[in-house]
């Protein structure tokens, strides 16, 4: 419906609520489909959609304009989608919607309210790696402070002296999602100018290696190999082998290598990291997952068969890892979930042509594990690239790269092109929009 903008006052609001409500829709099926995880492309994807929200499949392909267009839910059947995504209602989500550029009252007065235990924290530098209580209170922190970007920023802004709190949630819980984003970029190098801790400055200049490769170096600030080496260099020297820290540099080398087309130094850096690892006297299940982390930036890498062959002898982590997760009370809250565990199996089997994934078959619960809230963007980037190259349509690829350069076109990580124009020979067709 259609409405002729006049002068009188009364025509000009009932347009703008139009307008208004079109947006909220639109923003409404984005977090969804967020929600969701999987792309809604396909019947059988909206008939587990429909399990998830108790709403029919028709009214929820309405609701995506796959039939009837035209018509629209009525408040009820919105409301419900609301709730499905964390809201009250209806209302509640328009509400919040109206004020999405900016932080909400509610997140900037409990940010502000943190103020006293971090700097507690910071007086009497507690030891948040050996305090549960005090790892599950900053948790709890960073579920609001990562919520958006306006919150991350708020929070910078007024902790950002804090290196107790900064340093916890800037390098120990490592959001995937915002490394090849400048404002975010910008955050992780102001860190590395104040910090003190060696480690910190090796994770985070890692971090900047890794979003600079994923975006094709299209960022404004680009890391300095030197740097790294040498906060790698300072931190063996002071430090006994630390499993993570040695996987993410270990990748980072690896990437240096294969730009410089250095093929022997490519070799060099994965054995010596693989030696490492072996002789780390790490679990079976624990070096398994850090094969796993080394397995996905090889699928970044283009490195699809030396991936396929490490990870063949890692799959009994697919059983293992939800049993050992059950056992032990995770030291951090947030970290390696089923869907980057599961996605990077299906990448790198559809890569090698070698399509029996049902070992690797996600569900919305999946995408929901709120351990995975650091990966979520990232890790979805690698799944519908996955699901577009196993998928014979070229009109469903349409649909699925649509919803894939979304997310590129917000994290920035436009590596994942040049893995579909290596992997499928059909790119060019359905990525032109």
């Amino acid at each position: 419906m259609s409405f002729l903008v006049t002068n009188h006052n009364n025509c000009i609001l009932v347009v703008q609520m139009l307008d208004l409500n079109n947006d909220i829709n639109e923003k409404l099926k984005i977090c969804v489909k967020n929600r969701f995880g999987k792309p809604l492309y396909s019947i059988k994807s909206f008939e587990q959609l429909s399990e998830s929200t108790c709403l029919s499949v028709q009214t929820l392909r309405r609701f995506f304009g796959k039939i009837d267009s035209d018509k629209k839910l009525s408040l009820s059947s919105l409301s419900m989608l609301c709730k499905y995504v964390g809201f009250a209602d209806w209302q509640d989500f328009s509400s919040n919607f109206e004020n999405q550029k900016i932080i909400s009252e509610k997140d900037k007065n409990y940010i502000e309210n943190m103020s006293a235990f971090l700097e507690n924290g910071e007086r009497y530098n507690m030891d948040y790696h050996q305090n549960t209580i005090i790892v599950d209170t900053l948790n709890d922190y960073s579920k609001v402070i990562y919520r958006t970007k306006e919150n991350l920023q708020f929070f910078h802004k007024i902790y950002r002296n804090n290196d107790w709190s900064c340093d916890y949630f800037l390098a120990w819980l490592p959001n995937y999602n915002y490394f090849g984003q400048d404002w975010f970029r910008e955050i992780l190098i102001n860190r590395i100018g104040k910090t003190k801790n060696i480690l910190v400055k090796l994770a985070l200049n890692n971090f900047l290696f890794l979003g600079s490769f994923l975006s094709n170096d299209h960022c404004e600030s680009l890391p300095e190999i030197e740097k790294l080496d040498k906060n790698y260099k300072e931190y063996r020297e002071n430090y006994g082998y630390m499993p993570y820290h040695e996987m993410r540099y270990q990748t980072i080398k690896l990437i240096v290598a294969k730009k410089n087309n250095d093929n022997a130094e490519f070799q060099k850096m994965e054995n010596q990291y693989f030696d490492g690892l072996e002789n780390s006297g790490l679990e079976k299940i624990h070096q398994q997952e850090l094969l796993i982390f080394f397995c996905n930036t090889l699928l970044w890498l283009q490195e699809y068969e030396l991936a396929y062959n490490y990870l063949k002898n890692a799959k009994t982590f697919l059983k293992s890892y939800p049993l050992k997760k059950e056992e032990q009370k995770a030291k951090h809250f947030f970290g390696i979930n089923m869907v980057f565990v599961k996605t990077t199996f299906a990448l790198t089997w559809v890569a090698n042509q070698d399509y029996k994934l049902d070992d690797f078959e996600l569900n919305d619960s999946d995408f929901n594990d709120v351990s995975g809230l650091l990966y979520n963007n990232y890790i979805k980037i690698m799944y519908l690239a996955k699901c577009i190259i196993s998928e014979n349509g070229l009109a469903k690829k349409k649909i699925l790269f649509l919803d894939l350069k979304s997310l590129v076109d917000e994290t920035n990580y436009s590596k994942i092109y040049n893995i579909l124009k290596d992997l499928d020979s059909e790119f060019l067709k359905y990525s032109v929009c």
